[in-house]
C-alpha cells in the first residue's frame, strides 16, 4: 500500500491552520470571535480563508488583516508568506508555538451566551460540512414556513430578531458549494426569508430598510427562477411602495407581479390585485378599483388550501375582506366598507392582531367621514389600546395618526379628537402626531 504524502503548506497561515487541528469553518468562527473581542466588525468565509492560505490576498481588507495578525500572532505579510521551520516558529513566538483556541466562556452574562453560540455554530458547521442534505433543505423550507405563519401573530420587533438570527445561518450555508438543485432551493428560501424581512420592516415603518431588502429578495427570487416566488416577492414589494406613499410605483410593481404569474394560480396574484385596488381607492378610481378587487376575489376562489393558510405566504378570504374594506373606505363608500369590515373581523382569528386593528381603524375612518366624530375617535383609540406596546408600534399607530390628521382643523380641537391626539403623543413617547 502506497501512502501519499500530504502536500506541504503553501503559506505560514496554511501551516498554522493545519497545526490547529480544526476545520476551516471552526477557524473562521474563531477568527470572527477574535474580531468581536477587539470591537471589529469582520467576517471570514471558508472560501476567503482558503484563498489566504494559498497566498491570494488581493481582496483582503485592512480590518481583516489587523484581526488576522491579532488572531494568529503574526503580521499579515508573514501569514501569507512562506511557511516557517520549527526553529523559526519558536523564535518568532518567543519560544512559544502558536495555538488556536476558543476563549474560555465566561460563567455569566452575554459573553457566555456568545461563546456558547460560537461553539454551537462551529459544531453545526463541522457536522454539516459539504453539500447540504435533502433533510437539511427540508428543514430550511420548514423554517421559512414557520416564520411565514408567525408573521400573523408575532410582534414585528421580535419577528425581525428571529429572522436575522436564522438569516445569519442561511448566509453561511449559501457560501458553500452545492448541487444546482440544492442551490436553487436554498436561493428560493433566501428570497422568501428576505421577503419576510422587508414585510416585517414595513410593519415597523422602516421604508428605506424595507426597500433595500425588497431589492435583495427580488435578486434572489430571479436567481431561483421560481415563478410563484417571483410573483409573491413583487406583490409584497408593492406594499413597500404603498405604505411609503409611492402610489404610482406601487401600482406598477403590483401589475408586474400579476404579469409574472401569467396563467399560474398563485398567491402573488390576489395579493397584488388587492394592493392595486387599494391604490385605486386612495386615488378615487372607483372603476379600476372594482376591476382589481374582482380579479383578487376570482383568484382566491381557486387557490388551493395551502395557499389560503394564515401566513405571509398565503392569501385568504379574511385578507380579501380587509383589503376590500380598506379600498371602499378610501372611496368614501362607507356602506360597502363597513360590510366588508364586519366580514373581515368575523373571519380573522383573535391573535391576528395587526390586520384586526387596521380593520377597526378603517371602521373609525368611516365613522369620521359620516360625521360621527366622537364615535370615530373612540373607535380609533380603542383599536390602539387593545394592542400591547410592541404590537401597536409601526403601522397601527401610523393609521390612527392618519385618521386624526384627516379631520378638518376645526374638528381636531374637539374633546374626542384631542384625546386621540394625546394618546398618540403618549404612545410615541412625547412626539407630536404631525
Amino acid at each position: 500500500m502506497v501512502v501519499m504524502d500530504r502536500p506541504l503548506p503553501r503559506t505560514l497561515l496554511e501551516q498554522l491552520v493545519r497545526r490547529s487541528r480544526r476545520t476551516i469553518e471552526e477557524n473562521c468562527s474563531a477568527f470572527e470571535h477574535t474580531g468581536r473581542e477587539q470591537g471589529e466588525k469582520v467576517t471570514l468565509s471558508p472560501r476567503h480563508l482558503s484563498r489566504w492560505m494559498a497566498g491570494k490576498v488581493a481582496s483582503a481588507r485592512p480590518v481583516a488583516q489587523r484581526v488576522a495578525a491579532l488572531h494568529w500572532g503574526y503580521a499579515f505579510e508573514m501569514l501569507v508568506g512562506q511557511p516557517l521551520s520549527e526553529a523559526e516558529l519558536r523564535l518568532a513566538r518567543g519560544e512559544a508555538e502558536p495555538t488556536i483556541t476558543y476563549a474560555r466562556p465566561q460563567l455569566t452574562g452575554e459573553s457566555a451566551l456568545d461563546s456558547v453560540e460560537l461553539l454551537r455554530r462551529a459544531l453545526h458547521d463541522a457536522i454539516s460540512i459539504g453539500n447540504v442534505s435533502e433533510a437539511g433543505l427540508d428543514e430550511w423550507e420548514l423554517t421559512v414556513h414557520t416564520h411565514g405563519q408567525a408573521t400573523r401573530f408575532r410582534p414585528a420587533a421580535l419577528m425581525l430578531a428571529e429572522l436575522a438570527t436564522d438569516f445569519a445561518d442561511l448566509q453561511r450555508l449559501l457560501e458553500r458549494r452545492h448541487s444546482a438543485l440544492a442551490l436553487r432551493r436554498l436561493t428560493r428560501t433566501a428570497a422568501q426569508m428576505a421577503g419576510l424581512m422587508f414585510l416585517t420592516l414595513i410593519k415597523l415603518d422602516e421604508p428605506l430598510a424595507a426597500r433595500n431588502w425588497a431589492r435583495t429578495a427580488r435578486v434572489a427570487a430571479d436567481e431561483a427562477g421560481d415563478i410563484a416566488t417571483r410573483s409573491w416577492v413583487h406583490a409584497q414589494e408593492a406594499y413597500v411602495h404603498y405604505y411609503a406613499g409611492n402610489l404610482a410605483e406601487a401600482v406598477a410593481v403590483a401589475r408586474h407581479a400579476q404579469a409574472i404569474a401569467g396563467r399560474m394560480i398563485c398567491v402573488g396574484l390576489p395579493l397584488a390585485a388587492a394592493l392595486e385596488a387599494r391604490v385605486h381607492g386612495v386615488l378615487g378610481r372607483r372603476q379600476e378599483a372594482k376591476v382589481a378587487l374582482d380579479k383578487a376575489e376570482a383568484t382566491v376562489a381557486v387557490l388551493d388550501l395551502d395557499a389560503r393558510m394564515p401566513s405571509a405566504f398565503g392569501y385568504n378570504e379574511a385578507q380579501l375582506r380587509f383589503h376590500a374594506g380598506n379600498t371602499y373606505t378610501h372611496l368614501n363608500d362607507t356602506e360597502l366598507a363597513l360590510a366588508a369590515q364586519r366580514e373581515a373581523l368575523t373571519l380573522y382569528p383573535e391573535r391576528d392582531y395587526l390586520d384586526r386593528a387596521l380593520v377597526r381603524l378603517d371602521g373609525a375612518a368611516c365613522l369620521a367621514y359620516d360625521g360621527e366624530l366622537d364615535q370615530a375617535m373612540q373607535a380609533a383609540a380603542g383599536a390602539l389600546l387593545d394592542l400591547t406596546e410592541e404590537q401597536r408600534c409601526g403601522l397601527a399607530w401610523l393609521r390612527a395618526r392618519e385618521i386624526w390628521q384627516s379631520l378638518p382643523t376645526r374638528h381636531q380641537v374637539a374633546p374626542a379628537a384631542r384625546e386621540l391626539r394625546d394618546l398618540l403623543m403618549l404612545m410615541s413617547k412625547g412626539g407630536e402626531p404631525k
